[in-house]
């Protein structure tokens, strides 16, 4: 058996899994970063040159140089093909990426740059903005990546720390950064490899904690954007954009609650903590033995579906008729079923959540976060913060988690055509899995018979004969009024 001392924090990528994240990353930062330089939000504070940047001199020739920043990552892919050190590698350089532009979008800054009428810096001028200057991710980039690689004593490392160097140096001879630029610059780069390589060293998924990453950015972008508007018409799109990036948290919150975030349980605990647990009001420690207790009893009458989360609403496992399904279906909507849950808990004696090392620790770490938007924000914008985010997670997040539920665990044998199994797995299009599927959560009858497999593992767990139900069929699953017929189901990757 697989031990947390043994099991390996990473696996060598396949290269069309590497080549996958190349386009995923030069396709979000791309279009973050033209974003951010063409979309400025708030006040531009413009940071004008030091005594240092006063001795460097302008040196048209270095463009290019400057320009190898674009294939830094496609370099770090290519070099780290089928290598161990790639996942590390690529995920300290997105997350400083990410750090700078998310900068940039709370605090907009421009450069005053030399003026250039023609030649290669007129030319670079022409394409690239003055803003978006400190910090520099054309330095936190390479420089992320370098600590990685020297703390994994690759030998690359040195190509990378050569390239960083260069790429510090033609920012300030281009003029397309001053030096606290640079120097900010380099900070994020060091810090972003720091927290790589304690993510490293204590085994978490890197792959899970991309994605939740990958989540809050959506988030937080989408926050900022609906602030800085103040249009309720994009208040209303914010809120389903936040549900469906909320609930796809919760999916890979399931997913630690099984500790595949890490093994080391003090750490799987505090990360998915903080990143859902805390803000979602369901802390990991409070959900974790209701989950596995489903496990052991699923479909039986010990099941914490049966005996709370379904209790005294019209939902029994099978189709309901069209005003029943309006009655959960708003009873979901409107809080009134959660309400009903939570007495159905307490009136069972449900045990209260005791605080533990990862809890506190995750909610200091909020505590800190809400201080500092209480300092940096109007009550304004506070209130409009809160209702973002608390007003979707109770309403449509609530929503989606119960239909997606209603798709786990139905009525089985006799309730579903053809179906012979209480648990059910989907095949799902790209819709369907960015609103309720996703994180391969639709093959919930592969998760029952193996939980011991992470969210990107399963579809390995298929087998030839398992059965797949249509995303189409969810409709059928759910209301007496739609036609559902039996035929045969073969299993097949979705």
């Amino acid at each position: 058996m697989e031990t947390s001392s043994t099991r390996p924090t990473v696996s060598a990528p396949s290269a069309v899994g590497s080549l996958t994240w190349l386009i995923v990353y030069l396709a979000v930062s791309g279009a973050l970063y033209f974003f951010v330089t063409h979309f400025p939000f708030g006040t531009v504070r413009i940071i004008t040159p030091s005594a240092i940047d006063a001795w460097v001199p302008v040196l048209p020739a270095t463009v290019p140089l400057y320009l190898s920043y674009l294939l830094v990552m496609p370099t770090l892919v290519w070099c780290g093909r089928g290598q161990r050190w790639l996942p590390p590698a690529f995920f300290a350089g997105a997350l400083a990426t990410g750090l700078c532009l998310v900068s940039h979008l709370f605090w907009p800054t421009e450069i005053v740059r030399p003026v250039a009428d023609a030649g290669w810096l007129a030319w670079l001028h022409r394409i690239d903005s003055p803003l978006a200057a400190s910090p520099s991710g054309h330095v936190a980039l390479p420089v992320a990546i370098s600590v990685v690689l020297a703390t994994l004593r690759k030998r690359v490392a040195w190509w990378f720390g050569l390239w960083s160097m260069v790429l510090m140096l033609t920012v300030l001879t281009t003029g397309q950064h001053l030096f606290a630029d640079m120097a900010y610059g380099f900070v994020v780069g060091v810090f972003a490899g720091t927290v790589t390589f304690a993510l490293q060293y204590s085994r978490v998924n890197l792959r899970s904690m991309t994605m939740i990453l990958l989540e809050w950015l959506a988030i937080v972008v989408t926050l900022r954007v609906a602030v800085a508007v103040g249009d309720w018409r994009l208040y209303a799109l914010a809120c389903l954009v936040i549900a469906t990036r909320q609930h796809a948290l919760f999916i890979l919150y399931h997913d630690a609650t099984h500790y595949h975030i890490s093994r080391h349980r003090f750490t799987n605990d505090f990360l998915i903590n903080l990143a859902i647990g805390v803000p979602g009001a369901v802390p990991v420690e409070f959900y974790r033995p209701l989950h596995l207790e489903h496990h052991r009893h699923v479909g039986t009458a010990h099941d914490p579906e049966r005996r709370f989360l379904y209790q005294k609403q019209p939902w029994e496992f099978q189709p309901l008729d069209t005003v029943r399904l309006v009655r959960q279906l708003l009873g979901d909507l409107l809080l009134v079923n959660t309400l009903r849950t939570m007495r159905a808990y307490r009136s069972a004696g449900g045990a209260v959540v005791r605080p533990t090392g990862p809890l506190l620790c995750a909610t200091i770490v909020w505590a800190v976060i809400v201080a500092l938007l209480v300092y940096l924000c109007g009550m304004r914008v506070l209130l409009l913060l809160g209702a973002l985010w608390f007003g979707p997670l109770f309403t449509l997040g609530v929503l989606l988690q119960k239909i997606r539920s209603f798709a786990e665990h139905s009525g089985g044998p006799g309730v579903t055509p053809g179906w012979e199994n209480w648990t059910y797995a989907w095949r799902v299009r790209w819709l369907s899995r960015l609103c309720i599927w996703p994180y391969h959560i639709n093959l919930h009858l592969q998760h029952h018979r193996n939980p011991n497999v992470a969210w990107h593992d399963l579809p390995s767990e298929i087998r030839s004969d398992d059965p797949m139900l249509s995303s189409r069929e969810l409709p059928g699953l759910l209301w007496l009024g739609w036609p559902l017929k039996p035929r045969a189901r073969a299993g097949r990757r979705p």
